[in-house]
């Protein structure tokens, strides 16, 4: 993971132009890493265009260099040089070599729900592929609770940190009160700069 790095990646290569991909493809370029972020399509699927925007520029003023468009093919070893090779950019033909020290994949991620007997209990998935809950965080099974990445929605720590609160008061007190989850308003940043 990008925790375990003990020395500076020169050359770095993001896949993923999600929020993390380019808060730390900026982060890496501001400590000093020549960055490459490649991005399927564009950055920040989720945000309002003109922010896209902002954060593009903010990205290109840092040294980040932000390949759009761009399909990662295949990693190679090309004389003990690591190459990360990628097709499609922006309409153009042909493949691009781009050679990195470390390569970073912030394509996604998905809840961890195998191995925990939600199978045998008969506990349902969403289509998203989290577990079922309604909206007072009960499984299918009253007695157990989901909250989190792996009961979804959203995935941020404070999210999560919310639907706990409600998850632990409902099966602690819920024979006296319960609290149905209140998703009103979720905030949320992508920290780049701006």
């Amino acid at each position: 993971t990008v925790w375990s790095l003990d020395t500076l990646p020169g050359r770095l290569v993001v896949l993923g132009g999600g929020p993390i991909g380019c808060e730390l493809a900026q982060a890496f370029a501001g400590l000093g890493s020549r960055v490459t972020l490649v991005a399927r399509s564009g950055i920040l699927g989720k945000e309002d265009p003109d922010a896209v925007a902002l954060v593009e520029q903010g990205l290109a003023a840092d040294g980040v260099r932000l390949l759009k468009g761009s399909d990662p093919l295949r990693c190679e070893v090309v004389d003990g040089e690591q190459r990360l090779i990628v097709g499609g950019k922006e309409g153009k033909e042909g493949e691009e070599a781009i050679p990195f020290d470390v390569l970073l994949c912030a394509t996604g991620r998905k809840a961890r729900v195998e191995g925990f007997g939600l199978e045998e209990l008969g506990i349902p998935l969403t289509r998203s592929g989290t577990i079922e809950v309604n909206e007072y965080l009960q499984t299918r099974h009253p007695s157990l609770y989901a909250c989190g990445d792996a009961a979804g929605p959203y995935q941020f720590t404070h999210y999560a940190a919310h639907q706990a609160w409600y998850a632990a008061v409902n099966a602690l007190f819920g024979g006296i009160k319960r609290f149905k989850l209140d998703n009103r308003v979720i905030p949320r940043v992508t920290f780049t700069d701006p």
